[in-house]
C-alpha cells in the first residue's frame, strides 16, 4: 500500500523548478522573436517608404534632364512622349507650359489631382517616361474616380507639387517654398485629407531624411499641431517636437525636392 501510494504520489507529482525555468525562457525567447520581428518590419517599410520618395525625386531630375522641362509641365507633350494621348497631353492652362513649375503651388488646391492639374499629369507622363512605377493609370475615368494616384507605401497616397502657396496640414511658420512630394494623406475632392501614417514611422523617415525635426529642414511633417491625441507634433513655429505621445495615424510627410 505505502509503494504504491509513493507511486501515485510521484505520478501526480508537478514541474520541477528546472523545468518551470526553462518553459519561462523558452516563453521569453518567443516574446523577444515576435517583438524584434516586429521592429525589423517596422524598420523595412520605412526604408521602403524612403526608397519610394527618393525614385520619385530620381525620376523628375532624370525627367527634367531627358526633355528639358519638368512633368506635367512640358510643352508639345503629345510629340515628345510615347504613347502620350488625351489624358497625358492635357494643357490645363497652356500658358504656363514649360514656365518650371509644375502647377499652381497650392498643395491643398492641389490635392483632387485630377488629368486637368500639372499636377495630376506630371505622374501619367513620369509613368510614360518610364520613370515611375505603381497604379498610375492615363485612363480619364480613372482620374474622375481619383483612384490614379500613385499609393504611397504607409498609407495615403503620394502629390507632387509646386509648394509656393498655402500648404494643407502644415504649419504655415513653416511652409514650403519651391517643389515638393508630399506623402501619407488621403485623395479627396476638396483637401488632401486626413493624415494616414504613424508618428514614430513619420519621424523616422524625418531621421533617415533630414534633421528629424518635424517643422524645419528638408522634410516636413504635416498634420495638426498639439500634444493631445491625434495631433502629429507638439510646437508650431520654427521649432518642435513629435508628438511621442501619440503613435496613430496623425502625420503626413513633405520632402523638398527641387527649388
Amino acid at each position: 500500500m505505502t509503494q504504491s501510494t509513493n507511486q501515485t504520489r510521484r505520478t501526480e507529482g508537478g514541474f520541477t523548478l528546472v523545468e518551470l525555468a526553462i518553459v519561462m525562457i523558452i516563453i521569453g525567447l518567443l516574446i523577444g522573436g515576435i517583438l524584434k520581428g516586429q521592429e525589423l518590419i517596422g524598420a523595412a517599410r520605412i526604408s521602403s517608404a524612403v526608397s519610394q520618395i527618393k525614385a520619385v525625386e530620381v525620376g523628375i531630375n532624370t525627367f527634367r534632364d531627358k526633355y528639358a522641362a519638368l512633368p506635367g509641365d512640358i510643352a508639345n507633350a503629345g510629340t515628345r512622349l510615347p504613347n502620350c494621348g488625351a489624358v497625358c497631353a492635357s494643357a490645363p492652362v497652356a500658358a504656363t507650359l514649360g514656365n518650371g513649375f509644375i502647377g499652381a503651388g497650392n498643395v491643398g488646391a492641389a490635392t483632387a489631382v485630377q488629368a486637368a492639374t500639372e499636377q495630376g499629369v506630371a505622374w501619367i507622363q513620369l509613368a510614360l517616361a518610364n520613370l515611375l512605377t505603381g497604379n498610375v493609370n492615363p485612363n480619364a475615368a480613372a482620374w474622375a474616380a481619383g483612384t490614379a494616384i500613385p499609393d504611397f507605401n504607409m498609407g495615403g497616397k503620394m502629390f507632387v507639387m509646386n509648394g509656393t502657396g498655402v500648404q494643407t496640414g502644415i504649419d504655415p511658420a513653416s511652409a514650403f517654398t519651391g517643389h515638393i512630394i508630399a506623402a501619407g494623406s488621403l485623395d479627396t475632392t476638396a483637401a488632401m485629407g486626413a493624415e494616414q501614417v504613424r508618428v514614430s514611422f513619420v519621424q523616422a523617415m524625418d531621421n533617415k531624411l533630414d534633421d528629424g525635426q518635424p517643422n524645419t529642414g528638408s522634410v516636413r511633417a504635416t498634420g495638426t499641431v498639439g500634444g493631445g491625441v491625434g495631433n502629429c507634433y507638439t510646437v508650431a513655429g520654427v521649432t518642435g517636437l513629435y508628438n511621442q505621445a501619440q503613435d496613430g495615424n496623425a502625420c503626413g510627410i513633405m520632402v523638398k525636392v527641387l527649388n
